[in-house]
């Protein structure tokens, strides 16, 4: 419990996890524009907010007062940046090109359901790639939609992969490896598909978090959901109504 990961001293002092969200994988929330824009809190089918790369965009979960102490505001753009030793690719610099691609931006969203020092984004967002980064630094309408190919990001940049990896165990690549079938309790040994390989997908790291650009329409100012006071820790009097059970009335 005394024990720190060495690169806190580096400022990567949030745990970032990447969770399998079952229907966001497997009901195809970014491959349909308007499952896209209900996916999370900042869709909008008119994309009104041309930086906003579809219909929808990814988003970081974090806790209000984690983001109060960075200053960064609900809604707000943020930069996600895990260890520089070998993410978001080995090797790389601020002032590479490819750099601008892979680095991590998205939305903040405050969910007080995180706990302190935790963040949370779910993993099923197709990311930015060269081609959607130019798409959406010259296309008239923004959208990061490669052109060629018509592959479709969810991120101006980046993506959670860009900050989680996959780490290969030496214990499940050995043919002495005793274990439990796939189903059922049997015990055996060796070989067996999902068991015996190396799967799984990149879960969780630890990272820094800073603001990049004002959530508010164009970058100015508050996300409009939260100056309009429907957002935690920005409620209005109407909202407080409603979260203490105002607007119920019950019959005697």
């Amino acid at each position: 419990m005394q024990s720190k990961h060495p690169r806190e001293k580096d400022g990567l002092r949030f745990l970032c996890i990447t969770p399998k969200y079952r229907h966001g994988a497997h009901t195809t929330p970014v491959d349909l524009d308007v499952m896209a824009t209900y996916f999370g809190p900042f869709g909008d089918i008119y994309r009104r907010d041309k930086r906003t790369p579809w219909t929808g965009e990814s988003y970081v979960d974090i806790n209000p007062g984690d983001a109060k102490s960075l200053s960064i505001e609900d809604g707000d753009y943020v930069w996600i940046d895990a260890d520089p030793q070998d993410r978001p690719y080995r090797g790389a610099k601020p002032d590479d090109p490819d750099y601008k691609v892979a680095r991590l931006m998205c939305r903040a969203r405050y969910y007080t359901g995180t706990p302190r020092g935790v963040l949370r984004m779910w993993f099923n967002m197709y990311q930015a790639t060269h081609g959607t980064v130019k798409a959406h630094e010259t296309r008239p309408d923004k959208l990061a939609k490669n052109p060629e190919t018509q592959y479709q990001a969810i991120f101006r940049y980046g993506g959670h992969q860009s900050t989680t990896r996959a780490w290969l165990r030496p214990t499940l690549m050995t043919d002495s490896l005793v274990r439990k079938d796939v189903f059922g309790q049997q015990i055996g040994q060796g070989f067996a598909a999902d068991v015996h390989c190396p799967v799984g997908a990149p879960k969780e790291s630890y990272v820094k978090i800073a603001k990049a650009e004002d959530g508010g329409m164009d970058a100015h100012g508050l996300w409009r959901p939260a100056r309009l006071g429907y957002r935690p820790t920005y409620e209005n009097e109407e909202m407080k109504k409603y979260l203490e059970g105002g607007f119920i009335a019950v019959d005697q």
